[in-house]
């Protein structure tokens, strides 16, 4: 029987040719060789290489190392929230109008004020009113610009002494008294500053002067804002949607009474403002039941997880967010720096209401101290890009940076994981965010170092 022999087999007999056979087929084959030889080498030095984030392990106590995880498994609960007790206090704009939403309802907001006096009653005598007008600069108006509507705003006094001491709450009464005068708005263009004269009746002037010893802010037992207390402006309702906002950074809100003075016969004129130094509250009205049937909100307030979530202009409804799972890390895990902690939420887009267009371009978040004291989440402090909140158009997403309220709640100087929403003063627009079990739930990106 025969049986074949490699080549290879051959090399060792001791027999001249077969070495010079072998020697042959080397030389045809080096290349085959040499990259062969090459890769076993590269193998070779890979295997010998380990982890860099493992080097040494075996050489140091576990205690010596960190172990960096991370999870996006963690629970998000989202709930929608309402309380019509805000604090509006000294708000930068105020703001007269109404806005409609099929989601939302119907928000009415207006606002009361002191006015109060540059200078004292110069005298000169018995006068005479010529006319008053008020003077205000608006920043634009919003919502459905209709040059053909015609908008009133009503002029009262109010029958309470405000105090800078005191709360001011959205929802609180006006005390409206005697009714001051009724003024028609001119036509606005829409997000434009503009400056607005119109004319009060003369009665309005006549009741602010009827005594001249009461024209001084310096002696606290004859104020002027005892005896005249301010005034409360308010819209009468329209159908449509409309809004202006008012600005009093400086002194451009006043009243200005025209007179002459019988003994010089001169034409005079003394003013009545409205300025940040006056004590001014804004009240916001919501009326959810105004709202489509089809489109409402259906939980506000109610511990239900709803699949949408609702953020709200002018202090109405907003979300509450809560990490409950963060408890079960903090309780278990002591030393612990967090790396990231990220929550990303979908916007909800119709073809009608709530465009890429209209969706507000930032959102902010703030959490809870106590019944009357909230602190805006310490990462805007970081930074606000840091922070982010700003609305990405080509995702369609708000996503928020809370590294720093996470570490600070492990550590224990806040007390609860809860956060909540809501908007950069001047803001007007509404939003709705996909949550819970919707088809684009919240997502929470979480990546910690333990030591």
């Amino acid at each position: 029987m025969l049986m074949p022999i490699m080549i290879s087999m051959t090399r060792f007999y001791h027999n001249s040719k077969l070495y010079y056979r072998l020697k042959s087929v080397l030389s045809h084959n080096s290349a085959i060789f040499f990259t062969t030889a090459l890769f076993l080498l590269l193998v070779c030095i890979t295997s010998c290489e380990e982890n860099p984030t493992i080097i040494g392990s075996d050489l140091l106590p576990a205690k010596d190392f960190v172990n960096i995880k991370s999870t996006d498994t963690i629970g998000v609960e989202a709930y929608t929230q309402y309380t019509d007790t805000t604090v509006t206090n000294g708000r930068t704009y105020s703001y007269l109008g109404k806005l409609s939403d099929p989601y939302f309802g119907d928000t009415k907001t207006d606002f009361v004020s002191q006015l109060r006096l540059l200078e004292k009653w110069p005298g000169g005598g018995p006068f005479s009113i010529d006319s008053v007008k008020l003077f205000f600069s608006i920043q634009g108006a919003k919502g459905t610009i209709d040059t053909l509507a015609v908008h009133k705003v009503q002029l009262y006094e109010i029958t309470e002494q405000l105090n800078s001491a005191v709360k001011y709450y959205s929802n609180g009464d006006p005390n409206a008294g005697m009714p001051m005068g009724t003024f028609i708005l001119p036509p606005i263009p829409k997000d434009t500053i503009q400056s607005m004269e119109v004319l009060l009746p003369n009665s309005f002037g006549e009741y602010l002067m009827r005594d001249t010893t009461k024209l001084e802010q310096e002696d606290d037992a004859n104020d002027f804002r005892t005896f005249f207390k301010g005034v409360y402006l308010t819209m009468e309702d329209s159908p449509a949607s409309f809004l202006v906002a008012m600005e009093f950074s400086s002194a451009d809100f006043f009243v200005r009474v025209y007179y002459h003075s019988y003994n010089s016969g001169s034409s005079l004129y003394f003013d009545f403002v409205i300025n940040t130094n006056s004590v001014r509250y804004n009240r916001y009205i919501h009326n959810f039941a105004s709202a489509d049937p089809a489109k409402k909100i259906k939980h506000i307030n109610d511990g239900i997880k709803d699949s949408s979530i609702y953020l709200q202009a002018f202090n109405g409804v907003f979300p509450q967010i809560k990490i409950p799972g963060l408890k079960n890390i903090k309780d278990n895990i002591q030393r612990i720096s967090v790396n990231k902690a990220r929550l990303t939420f979908s916007v909800f887009i119709d073809s009608s209401d709530f465009t890429i267009s209209t969706i507000p371009p930032q959102i902010l978040m703030k959490y809870t101290v106590s019944d009357t004291v909230q602190y805006l989440v310490p990462d805007y402090q970081v930074s606000s890009s840091f922070f982010d909140g700003v609305f990405n158009s080509s995702t369609k997403t708000y996503s928020f940076n809370l590294a720093s309220f996470v570490q600070e709640y492990l550590e224990g100087r806040i007390s609860d994981p809860v956060v909540e929403m809501y908007y950069p003063e001047g803001e007007y627009k509404n939003v709705i965010l996909k949550a819970n079990n919707s088809h684009f739930p919240v997502k929470f990106e979480f990546t910690y170092t333990r030591f």
